[in-house]
């Protein structure tokens, strides 16, 4: 049977949300929409073919009118945090975009309330449902080839080119794109992060007001280190969403990317050999990817049956942290961080 859903924010990324990722999961189903703007409203109506008995100008509306067990929240982060609370409050389980809050302090609220109230608390970091990704986490994790030593992960975009308007945001690559690194990393080693050391930049062309541009030590609860360079304004050749990555194992290096420009799925996972030999491996079929591959996870587990990288706010948080620990650390000219200073 689907899960019932609320869908809250129907701006451009609501609107992409219900146009392009809901028809795709039918383990979901849709019974209202949510945005304070009439205007706003009105378009989804006539863009969607909504009806106008299931669009609402608040949740209080939406719950009181149809009957639901989740709320989807993708709406600006601002208003994660209080869209959130409501929803558990009111006995909803929550899938809400990342970041998912704005601070750690409203992030472990959350966190406490959906204990307090029995509900499903998840976090949409969708880059984790592609096959490259989740076809490398197995092979770290069950350790394939070994004891993982060591790893680089590269990402570059040119905003000029993907259009990206983000501008004035806090973080504009550490913790509005970095987040999607920094928690695939640890879904894919199983570990947090105990510290980092990050050093963050504007170049002289750059629109945003924050710094754009990072390169970060990010040492693990193991030992294991990561070297992470990261911007929103290189001119380099871009990279997949994800990255270009490289996880150095005890018997070869697994070379991967995921997630291509476009829509395009850009999927490769390659093993490098020692001795210079190297081998395309096959990856993990996957029947819904992105944010598809999210909002299915999410259904499964309202089911009760979470899938293996199932990412709820208690888990995400220390993704949370490790962008909020760089960006620290950036502010200080690159000092190391720990992560117990930012997540007690």
């Amino acid at each position: 049977m689907s899960v019932k859903v609320i869908q809250v924010g129907l701006g451009g990324w609501g609107m992409n949300w219900a146009h392009t990722i809901l028809p795709q999961v039918k383990a979901v189903d849709v019974v209202g929409f949510v945005d304070a703007s009439p205007e706003v409203l009105k378009r989804a109506q006539e863009t969607l073919g909504l009806a106008e008995d299931k669009c609402f100008p608040s949740l209080d509306a939406a719950i009181a009118a149809v009957k639901a067990e989740a709320v989807l929240a993708v709406l600006p982060t601002a208003g994660h945090k209080s869209v959130s609370e409501a929803a558990l409050k009111a006995g909803k389980h929550v899938l809400v975009e990342k970041p998912f809050t704005s601070t750690l302090e409203e992030a472990q609220e959350l966190i406490a309330l959906a204990k307090r109230v029995d509900r499903l608390l998840m976090v949409s970091q969708n880059y984790r449902y592609m096959a490259a990704v989740q076809t490398v986490a197995d092979l770290v994790r069950d350790g394939t080839y070994g004891r993982p030593l060591s790893a680089l992960i590269d990402f570059r975009q040119n905003w000029k080119v993907t259009g990206h308007r983000y501008h004035d945001i806090p973080g504009p690559l550490l913790l509005d794109m970095a987040i999607h690194h920094f928690d695939l990393m640890r879904m894919i080693f199983g570990e947090n992060v105990q510290r980092v050391a990050c050093r963050s930049w504007n170049t002289p062309d750059s629109p945003f007001k924050d710094h754009a541009a990072a390169h970060a030590l990010l040492a693990l609860e193991s030992g294991l280190m990561v070297s992470y360079n990261g911007s929103w304004v290189s001119r380099g050749t871009p990279t997949t969403w994800t990255g270009e990555w490289s996880v150095e194992c005890e018997e070869g290096e697994l070379v991967w990317q995921a997630r291509g420009m476009g829509g395009d799925i850009a999927d490769k996972v390659v093993l490098r050999k020692p001795d210079g030999s190297t081998k395309d491996l096959p990856m993990k079929p996957l029947a819904l990817i992105d944010r598809a591959g999210t909002l299915n996870a999410f259904a499964a587990a309202v089911r009760g049956k979470p899938p293996r990288y199932f990412t709820s706010g208690e888990d995400n948080i220390h993704s949370l942290a490790t962008s909020f620990a760089c960006m620290r650390s950036g502010a200080q000219d690159g000092t190391w961080v720990s992560l117990s200073e930012i997540l007690p």
